[in-house]
């Protein structure tokens, strides 16, 4: 199953949104909106194609506020050696 997954960078259970489009057995793509993380209300909508979910979730839902990201699936090594090295701590 292919997944995106975007979150609004909210921790607090009270604030935070997070914003899923999985592709069904069927070929349509679904888009999940949960609010108030994992335990959190669900709520959903389907589409025929992947381009159409995300495009919806770009105009409906990441415009709505600033800080959406989406949040990648896994850490390859390209993404990987992206990251800034740790420097040490000044003492």
């Amino acid at each position: 199953m292919n997944e995106r997954r975007w979150w609004n960078g909210s921790w607090s259970r009270l604030t935070r949104r997070d914003v899923y489009v999985r592709n069904a057995a069927d070929g349509r793509w679904q888009v999940e909106l949960r609010r108030g993380g994992p335990e959190g209300r669900v709520r959903g909508r389907t589409f025929g194609s992947e381009r159409e979910a995300v495009e919806w979730i770009e105009s409906a839902v990441i415009t709505s506020e600033p800080n959406w990201r989406e949040v990648p699936s896994r850490i390859d090594s390209r993404q990987r050696r992206n990251v800034a090295p740790r420097l040490p701590r000044a003492s």
